[in-house]
């Protein structure tokens, strides 16, 4: 693992990636509406709803305007945090402190950042209820992993098995499986391939503004035309806690 990872921890809570959440926010909008899109559908009878990992709430705010449920959210950080309050969404410290359990539960580009996933994938099974489904976005394919990765914390890419196999351990039935945004891939190994493991210096607002543009439209219609089963940036798997 590359020395340069900061990852959060118990102790240790700053997101180093919180320029990046701004960023994607403002220059990401048909990316992030896609996203809100494939993890919302399956949840769609979902009425009480739980963001595991919300930032700054840009997922969060547009599910609300989406399925016209407000998610209630969890965020360890405490800059991230208010500015979650700051937007109306009631905002938890911790999964061992919620008191309650939801009938819908999703999480976006969040498990990379954990040590010990299978842990915390075995608390969010606990903080749901019978029958309810979890949906779940991380970045896809350690062999694509690079200095962008480990400058925000990534301790993994997942592979499809190993996410299955985790989530399985945490005792959940997967329902759906497969990647997201296949030309993003070729983008992030191009990255790897230019920088290895030091990360980009690009200028965001011009390369996100292309890609959400003109590329990312592009990828979703290669996706939709079957690479999704093959490869992606992404990694989308929907699961269920026995009923």
């Amino acid at each position: 693992m590359d020395q340069s990872l900061q990852a959060q921890t118990k102790d240790q809570t700053t997101y180093a990636g919180a320029d990046e959440l701004w960023a994607n926010e403002r220059y990401l909008e048909n990316y992030n509406r896609d996203v809100v899109r494939l993890l919302s559908e399956p949840l769609r009878d979902a009425n009480d709803v739980l963001e595991f990992g919300a930032g700054i709430g840009t997922l969060a705010g547009l599910w609300r305007a989406r399925t016209k449920v407000q998610p209630e959210c969890l965020e360890i950080d405490d800059n991230l945090r208010r500015t979650l309050t700051e937007r109306g969404f009631q905002c938890h410290t911790s999964l061992s402190d919620l008191q309650k359990t939801f009938d819908g539960i999703y999480t976006s580009n969040v498990l990379e950042h954990i040590s010990d996933d299978v842990a915390i994938l075995k608390q969010l099974h606990d903080k749901l209820q019978r029958g309810s489904r979890l949906a779940v976005f991380v970045p896809a394919f350690m062999c694509i992993y690079s200095g962008a990765d480990s400058a925000v914390g990534h301790y993994r890419r997942y592979g499809k098995s190993e996410l299955l196999d985790k989530l399985r351990a945490a005792h959940f039935k997967v329902l759906e499986c497969h990647f997201v945004d296949s030309i993003g891939f070729f983008a992030w190994l191009s990255l790897k391939l230019w920088h290895g493991n030091s990360p980009p210096g690009l200028d965001n607002s011009k390369s996100l503004r292309l890609y959400d543009k003109y590329i990312y439209p592009f990828s979703r219609l290669l996706d939709g035309l079957g690479l999704k089963y093959l490869f992606g940036k992404n990694l989308l798997v929907i699961a269920q806690k026995a009923p």
